[in-house]
């Protein structure tokens, strides 16, 4: 269990990174046909949502093994 514990924190951390990185983008960068703006925000929060659901089975998980 603990190695799967460590690969989900990895992941969420990974995630975030990811998100972070492409809110920088939707700042920075000027939009062209396929990568606008909106569409670099879409993709952080995507990062973010699955980061959230990382992080939900990881507490489960720590759930399951004080029990």
């Amino acid at each position: 269990m603990a190695s799967r514990k460590k690969r989900l924190k990895k992941q969420i951390e990974g995630l975030i990174r990811q998100a972070e990185k492409h809110e920088a983008k939707a700042e920075t960068e000027e939009g062209k046909k396929d990568t606008t703006p909106d569409y670099w925000l879409g993709e952080a929060e995507r990062f973010r949502k699955r980061a959230k659901e990382r992080k939900e089975m990881l507490e489960k998980l720590e759930k399951k093994d004080k029990n």
